[in-house]
């Protein structure tokens, strides 16, 4: 839980040294070469479990709460997703197995289970390190622990909470004995307990530990405790139990259950439990007697977020307890220090290296600390595993998103870099607000963004100002506080929306309907209270034994806002206690338009009015959190007054999180779902899986804006997909052999140059250019080409299946890599290729080494160019649209002033090189020759003197001696001969759009002129050098020379 310390907290972790992700491999079906593109930010989210190989500090692994699993292999510098093509990304519990590190166990569903969890679906296990995964057991629930037998990896034990919403027989802890292939419930206790914890002695795995956990969640109530809790203990690896009671242990209700084994002392066994009486107990006898060591509140707050503890492998008297902040005791939990140097202040799990106590993992909320000296400091690599709540996109271009993340605060951040080829975590910076709440730009403040937190609070924040106003409705702090008792009723995530035909009007949502027309100076209630205000759901929270209100459990709240696009005033509402409201007068009237068919107390997750029908508007329900997982979703075509279901072909136990109505085709539908994205092309009649490439984790928010998909996700960050033309004309494309899709407009773009290479956290850019999809129904066997013309028909490009493999130049260490041809790909279904906006370059002398680089072709202006793609016989063309550098001063003259430079310099490259060629012919031709005339006196005195003018000819045109690319430098041969001084005006042409300086026209004049003489003497080296040669080698029965371009 973080508010405005977060500040402080982002910046030091995006100064951080490494970066660690990995984008999964793109879907090849349905949907080909269509993929999400990460946008970051690389921030860790909750991370659930940490363990590494004991004896090998390279490997470990990592379970996030909602972000898979990751698995480094150089230390912790770099991590990559082990887990993607699962069908969940919800994890709760990590264990390899001690005596065979490539057995690794997984458990679904975190087991310190917010409001918010996403629900577990089981266990997996991977023989071969992370590799691949088989489905073990496919129960759904929480696994908050498991553990394997230090010699038998076939022998494993999972604590399995169940669902934290309702009642469930599967609660309780689990053995295998058979490598995972069955499960046996060996200990149990009813249907509303289940398992926090399990441990085996790792000197004796006959003896086991478990702990039992009383608790229940529902969207108005946490409950943490009860006469189900107990420690438990069995002597035959788990066959029997005994409860644990007495010698010394708390009486009455106990909570959640956290155990320790020391490995080097097994009588010495510590129980972090949740009661009043409670805290650290420590046994010295193997749980026979006990001793509270420790009772103070550092070690036992929010019970059922954390109790978690680690007892060091070689000394018993080393305890860490994860905690707020991360606790350590060195004198067997007596007394605990606070651990300097983590990033973040939130900690689930410590893992410590048996064979090396110096390496310790944390996992917390920001992802992972990992440390090579027992804690003293901490490396932290970047992770993209942000949990967001909601997003919004603003109208700036590059366009840039923001969004509240879980324990992080509210970022924002750029789709893309204008420095280098990408975007560094550095592009990302704290825009107010807090990890909850929502957030909305400004629309008529470009940089100005309203961002909300927990409680109601929401700041705006200006960009550059480091200013961060709170302009509250009702600044007043909830926690604590049984919310019968507020003023007003504000969710953890209460909503923020902006009104899309008034500027200045935001609204926020509470029990009533605020809006401000002054940047929230002040606020109006323009509605009485919008839900069912039923008392009996707004008591205290967290109970019967710590407590916990922060309004995660504030219920009877509006969850959702939404004004129609079409028409000012007419504002929708949903509450989280299952009413939908409409006012079509700006908040003078309202109507409960709730559907009949809407679950009793489901939360209105999210309302999206239609952009092309004034009554239409979609409602996404949810109310896995009463236990039923079903998908809602409704739709209204008459302002509310019916509505249809519109789930049929999801899931049946797939909940909801939001919808959105694409802003061209108001039949396609995008749906994010607990697992994923799903999509619908004939108005929610019918839904497709649009998953892709993305790991299939929460999917909270979505936006449409600028060509692209939006994804938050609740574990992996923020995605886009920016193909959303080529995704609408996918289905009419299917049916035609050979087809070009649609393509969004298509910025040219100048980025600076940085050294981001000291800069961590990057995500790649967008591709530079415009992205042309194009369908084969079949694979070709042709070679295909893609020709780009301008709006006057001429070539501009040509873009082949030929392969053009780059060539490696050890000689140039300013070049070592020549930039390849693009390539098109011929594979059956849809495929992608990138225009660069460039026209063709200009050809480069073979294997010389001239300055400049003049492969590179010039920008093409902005305006509407057509490609055509050509597969043997059949074509088919599609336009595409280039625009101006939002940023740049340049004028339509100054662009074409320009590329007319630039292609002008081009073409005077092409001459040079046609020249030297010819005379590279002429030279190695009358060589040949000479060699043949057996010594000929008029043709060997013929050829000489041709010789000798050809090399006088070419060494002006370039520098044909040249070993390496710096003897031009030595001034061999005179230094840059007339090559090495077009290539770089032409390069130099390219750094702007602006119109060539004077200086740069009166250089071109130049070097034109001197090009001019030099073809003028090629000419008279053929009329009469060259001319005397024929007549010699003819004179004697040999050929004559062939000059190219005769």
């Amino acid at each position: 839980m973080r508010r405005f310390a977060l500040v402080s907290v982002l910046v030091f972790v995006f100064a951080t040294p490494t970066f660690a992700a990995q984008t999964p491999a793109a879907n090849d079906k349905p949907y080909g070469a269509l993929a999400y593109r990460l946008i970051g930010p690389s921030v860790g989210g909750r991370v659930t479990r940490v363990a590494g190989v004991p004896g090998n500090p390279q490997v470990a692994y990592l379970a996030a709460a909602q972000g898979g699993v990751w698995k480094t292999v150089n230390g912790g510098r770099d991590w990559a997703p082990v887990f993607d093509d699962q069908p969940t990304q919800s994890i709760g519990s990590l264990a390899i197995a001690p005596s065979d590190p490539n057995v690794i166990y997984v458990g679904g569903g975190e087991g310190n289970p917010r409001g918010n969890v996403a629900i577990g679906l089981g266990i997996w296990k991977s023989v071969d390190a992370g590799k691949s995964w088989t489905h073990v057991w496919k129960n759904r629930g929480q696994i908050g622990t498991l553990a394997v037998h230090p010699t038998n990896p076939d022998i494993a034990f999972a604590a399995v909470l169940g669902s934290p919403f309702g009642p469930s027989v599967d609660r309780g802890v689990y053995r295998t004995t058979d490598g995972g292939k069955t499960w046996v419930q060996v200990l149990k206790k009813d249907v509303d307990t289940g398992a926090s914890d399990v441990h085996l002695d790792p000197n004796n795995p006959n003896i086991v530990y478990a702990g039992l956990w009383q608790m229940r969640r529902s969207p108005w109530l946490a409950t943490s405790g009860g006469p189900g809790s107990g420690l438990y203990r069995s002597s035959d690896g788990g066959t029997t139990w005994r409860q644990v009671t007495g010698g010394g242990l708390p009486e009455g209700a106990w909570g959640k259950v956290g155990i320790g084994i020391a490995p080097s002392d097994s009588n010495r066994v510590y129980a972090l439990i949740e009661a009043e009486a409670g805290g650290l107990f420590r046994s010295d006898d193997a749980g026979t007697s006990w001793t509270r060591v420790n009772a103070h509140r550092s070690v036992r707050q929010r019970a059922w977020y954390y109790t978690v503890l680690t007892v060091d492998p070689r000394n018993p008297d080393v305890v860490w307890v994860p905690q707020v902040p991360l606790l350590k005791s060195i004198d067997g939990g007596k007394s605990f220090q606070q651990v300097s140097g983590p990033h973040h202040g939130d900690h689930h799990d410590l893992w410590i290296d048996p064979s090396d106590p110096q390496r310790v993992i944390s996992g917390n909320d920001g992802g992972v600390d990992l440390s090579n000296d027992g804690g003293k400091t901490w490396f932290v690599p970047p992770l993209p595993l942000a949990q967001f709540y909601n997003i919004d996109v603003d109208d700036r271009m590059p366009w840039h998103v923001a969004g509240t993340i879980q324990d992080w605060g509210t970022a924002g951040g750029p789709s893309r870099s204008t420095v280098n080829d990408n975007n560094p975590i550095a592009n990302w910076h704290y825009v107010g607000g807090g990890e909850a709440g929502d957030v909305v730009w400004d629309r008529k403040r470009p940089g100005a963004i309203f961002a909300g937190e927990y409680g109601g609070y929401i700041s705006y924040y200006v960009e550059g100002t480091g200013q961060y106003r709170n302009v509250s409705a009702w600044p007043a702090n909830p926690s604590g506080i049984a919310p019968k008792d507020y003023k007003v009723r504000f969710q953890w995530t209460a909503p923020i929306a902006s009104s899309p035909h008034d500027p200045d009007l935001v609204y926020h949502g509470a029990n009533v309907l605020f809006a401000s027309r002054d940047q929230g100076a002040s606020w109006t209630a323009i509605s009485g209270d919008l839900t069912r205000n039923d008392r009996s759901k707004q008591q205290w929270s967290g109970g019967p034994i710590t407590g916990d209100i922060t309004g995660v459990e504030t219920y009877g709240t509006i969850f959702s806002i939404a004004e129609s696009p079409l028409a000012a005033g007419t504002v929708w509402t949903g509450s989280d206690d299952g009413l939908v409201h409409l006012t079509r007068d700006g908040g003078k009237t309202w109507s409960n338009v709730t559907p009949k068919a809407l679950p009793e107390w489901g939360t209105v997750e999210a309302i999206e009015p239609s952009r092309s029908d004034a009554g239409t508007a979609y409602v996404v329900v949810h109310k896995y959190r009463l236990d039923d997982f079903r998908p809602y979703l409704f739709r209204t075509r008459d302002h509310g007054r019916s509505w249809e279901d519109l789930t049929r072909g999801l899931p049946a136990d797939l909940p909801l999180w939001v919808v959105r109505e694409d802003r061209e085709d108001p039949k396609v539908l995008y749906l994010g779902t607990d697992r994923g994205i799903w999509w619908s092309t004939d108005a929610g009649a019918s839904w497709k899986d649009l998953q892709l490439n993305l790991p299939r984790t929460t999917v909270t928010d979505l936006e449409v804006k600028h060509g692209a998909l939006v994804v938050a996700t609740r574990g992996r960050s923020i995605w886009a997909l920016e193909d959303l033309g080529a995704l609408r004309a996918l289905d009419s494309a299917r049916a035609q052999g050979v087809a070009l899709l649609p393509s969004n407009p298509t910025h040219r773009w100048f980025n600076d140059a940085r050294w981001d290479f000291l800069v961590t956290g990057a995500q790649p850019n967008p591709p530079t250019g415009a992205v042309i999809h194009y369908w084969l129904k079949t694979e070709a066997t042709d070679d295909i080409t893609l020709e780009i013309r301008d709006g006057s028909g001429e070539l501009v490009r040509t873009l082949s299946s030929v392969v053009r493999p780059a060539k490696y130049r050890m000689d140039d260490p300013d070049e070592p890599e020549a930039e390849p041809k693009p390539v098109l790909t011929r594979l059956a279904g849809l495929n992608r290729a990138v225009w660069d906006l460039r026209h063709e370059g200009a050809r480069r002398i073979p294997s010389k080494l001239d300055a400049g680089g003049p492969e590179r072709g010039p920008l093409a202006v902005p305006g509407r160019y057509v490609a055509t793609l050509k597969v043997g016989a059949r074509t088919a063309t599609a336009s595409i649209e280039v625009l101006a550098d939002p940023r740049s001063p340049a004028t339509e003259a100054d662009r074409a002033a320009n590329l007319a430079f630039a292609l002008e310099l081009r073409a005077a490259l092409d001459r040079t090189l046609a020249t030297i060629e010819a005379v590279q012919a002429i030279h190695a031709q009358v060589a040949d020759l000479r060699g043949r005339a057996d010594g000929q006196p008029t043709v060997v005195a013929a050829a000489d003197a041709v010789i000798a003018r050809c090399k006088a000819i070419e060494g002006e045109l370039h520098n044909p001696e040249a070993e390496v690319v710096y003897d031009v430098l030595g001034g061999r041969d005179g230094g840059a001969e007339l090559y090495s001084q077009l290539a770089p005006l032409y390069s130099w042409a390219q750094d702007t759009e602006h119109a060539p300086t004077q200086g740069m026209r009166e250089r071109r004049d130049e070097l034109l002129a001197e090009l001019t003489a030099h073809e003028r003497d090629v000419a008279a080296l053929r009329a009469t050098e060259l001319a005397r040669f024929t007549q010699a080698v003819e004179a004697v029965g040999l050929p004559r020379v062939i000059v190219p371009g005769s």
